[in-house]
C-alpha cells in the first residue's frame, strides 16, 4: 500500500504548477532646509521633513493567480524624517494598507485603507 501512495505523489508532482509573485520595497525620503532671516532679530536654520510630498516606505506585492487575475497588496508607512515620529495618527501602515484582487477582464477589487479615485487618478497609479 505505501508503494502505491508514492508513486501516485511521484506521478503528480510534474503536473503542479506554481505562480510566480513579486513584492517590492520602496520609498521617499522629502527633507527641507529652511531659512528665516528675522526670527526674533537673529537668522534660524531648521530641517523640514516632508516638504514636497511626505516621506514614507513601503511594500507592494501582487501574485499571479491564474487566468488574468492577480492577488494585490499594499502596506505604506509615513514617517517624520527628524525625528522617525510615525503619521497618519501614529498608524503604522497609516498611509495604505489593502488587499484586492485585479483581473484583466473584470478590473480591480480592493479592500482597506487606501487613497480616494481622486488622488488615484491625479496621481496616474
Amino acid at each position: 500500500m505505501k508503494k502505491y501512495v508514492i508513486l501516485i505523489c511521484v506521478a503528480s508532482l510534474p503536473t503542479m504548477s506554481h505562480a510566480q509573485g513579486s513584492v517590492t520595497l520602496y520609498g521617499v525620503i522629502d527633507e527641507g532646509v529652511n531659512y528665516q532671516s528675522n526670527a526674533a532679530g537673529n537668522r534660524l536654520f531648521n530641517l523640514s521633513s516632508g516638504v514636497i510630498q511626505g516621506s514614507r516606505w513601503g511594500l507592494r506585492g501582487a501574485e499571479d493567480l491564474g487566468g488574468g487575475t492577480r492577488a494585490i497588496f499594499v502596506l505604506e508607512n509615513g514617517f517624520d524624517v527628524n525625528t522617525g515620529a510615525l503619521g497618519q495618527g501614529s498608524r503604522m501602515f497609516g498611509r495604505q494598507a489593502y488587499v484586492g484582487l485585479s483581473s484583466d477582464t473584470y478590473g480591480t477589487l480592493m479592500a482597506g485603507r487606501q487613497y480616494d479615485s481622486v488622488v488615484t487618478s491625479l496621481a496616474g497609479r
